[in-house]
């Protein structure tokens, strides 16, 4: 009789667990997923955009084009990379590239949101696009977002796990 009473609230205990677990998950989805782009301001605002230079704009799509990075990208796989800067102290977002495999996008719904501070444009160069954003991230300059959750993420770019780190994703 005991055992059988045992076992009930083992699996009350569990019952509830689970029930507090996905609780907890629709919670930190609801305050933390805030739009593609986290910058603490409305999802419905609109944002202006200044392009980049033009010699800046060829340096990084053909950067992009014939990285490593691209290459190794999953058939459908799609990440944003924007970049801004600062001006008085206000973030101004720049222009903005799609990656896909072996190449840049006009349109897609991106698996993951990057954005970087344009001052690492010089540095780029096809062989170190993610040493410089390893360098961004560690100065701050790098944001990361993606309405995925990381097991989706890890399986759809399983590939690309040399570049977790250079994507925002600690494994």
């Amino acid at each position: 009789m005991k055992k059988r009473e045992r076992d009930r609230k083992r699996t009350a205990i569990i019952i509830i667990s689970i029930i507090l677990f996905f609780i907890a998950l629709l919670l930190i989805k609801k305050f933390y997923v805030t739009g593609k782009y986290v910058t603490g301001k409305s999802v419905n605002e609109q944002i202006t955009i200044v392009p980049l230079s033009y010699s800046e704009n060829g340096k990084v799509e053909g950067i992009l084009e014939s990285s490593q990075f691209i290459r190794d990208m999953p058939n459908k796989g799609i990440i944003s990379l924007r970049f801004f800067k600062f001006e008085n102290g206000e973030r101004v977002w720049q222009s903005g590239f799609l990656m896909g495999k072996n190449a840049i996008l006009n349109s897609g719904n991106p698996d993951i949101y990057l954005s970087l501070h344009s001052k690492y444009i010089p540095e780029l160069n096809k062989d170190n696009l993610c040493e410089v954003i390893g360098k961004a991230k560690n100065n701050g300059d790098l944001g990361y977002y993606s309405d995925k959750n990381k097991a989706s993420l890890m399986l759809k770019y399983a590939g690309m796990l040399k570049y977790a780190k250079c994507v925002g994703l600690s494994l």
